[in-house]
Formats: structure tokens, sequence, C-alpha cells
């Protein structure tokens, strides 16, 4: 469920920071206040995982759970910001601690030979650091826009098959 809804948010963000949809409709609300209702609900769907694994599950699951906190956390506070129009800087201030905390899970005892989620803590790392230079005008925001469309692929989609089919692919 948590992989699905943070794919499905990256994947709205990503097409919004490209231009698709990024219009608002002749004398209808801005799309972004939908990519932000979209973001809360993927964090809400994070926390529920959250809250299952580490209540219900336990086990070794709790330790990647700090990580999805961290993830949920973001959406729930991306998602809020967007629909109701405020202030992006707070949300990319928070986008470095956030790229930092991903970073110690590439070894991660759970992700041990895992090449999918090892590299999917490299490419969060670069998306929150890309996050944080688009709202600063560091970066073009259709770069981030590109970068979310290949991190809901890579960081959220494939895992989640993988999940679903039971398969082992690129875990070595």
């Amino acid at each position: 469920m948590m992989f699905v809804a943070f794919g499905m948010a990256a994947w709205a963000n990503g097409l919004f920071f490209i231009g698709y949809g990024a219009a608002p409709a002749e004398g209808g609300e801005h799309p972004v206040k939908t990519v932000g209702v979209i973001s809360f609900i993927a964090g809400l769907a994070g926390w529920a995982t959250v809250i299952w694994v580490g209540f219900v599950v336990g086990g070794p699951g709790i330790a990647v759970m700090t990580l999805a906190t961290v993830y949920a956390l973001f959406f729930t506070v991306l998602g809020l910001t967007a629909w109701l129009g405020l202030d992006l800087k707070p949300i990319a201030n928070i986008c470095i601690p956030i790229a930092l905390w991903s970073l110690p899970f590439i070894g991660f005892a759970g992700f041990d030979k895992d090449i999918l989620m090892q590299s999917s803590m490299v490419v969060w790392t670069i998306a929150f650091g890309l996050i944080w230079a688009v709202v600063y005008g560091k970066a073009k925001a259709s770069w981030l826009g590109w970068w979310l469309l290949l991190t809901a692929i890579w960081t959220f989609f494939l895992p989640a098959l993988r999940i679903a089919t039971g398969s082992s692919w690129l875990i070595v």
C-alpha cells in the first residue's frame, strides 16, 4: 500500500513539475491543490503502514519503518502545504535532513545484496536535494519533475511489483 501510494504521489508531483497538467482549467482550482491532496493521502497511507508494521508485524521491519516514517511525514506535510497554498521553503528545508537520513540505509542489513533498495536510497537523496534546489531557484523545475518520475518507477513501483509477485530480481 505504502509503495504504491508514495509512487503515485511522486508521479503526480513529477508531472506537475514538468508542466503536464500544471495549468488550471478556466475558472477551476489550481492543479497544485489536487497534487497536494494526492500527496497528503499518500502520507496517510504511509502512516497506516508504519503503524501496522510497528504494532502488528514488528521484528526487523521496525528499522525500515523509521525511514518510512520520515517519508510519510514528508508526503503529509508536502500535501497539506500544496493543498493549502502555503510556502514551500520550510518543506525544502526539511529535505536536507531527509536526504541525509536516507543515506545510512544503503548499508542497512535488511537491504544487504538488494541493489534495488540500496540504489533507491541514492535516488531519493538526489530527489530531496533537487526539491531544495528547485524551491530556492538553484535548479529547473523540469529536472525535478523528470527525476521524480524516475523515482516513482525505481523506488516505489518496482519494489511494489517485486513484493506483489514474490520476485527476487535485483537481489544478488
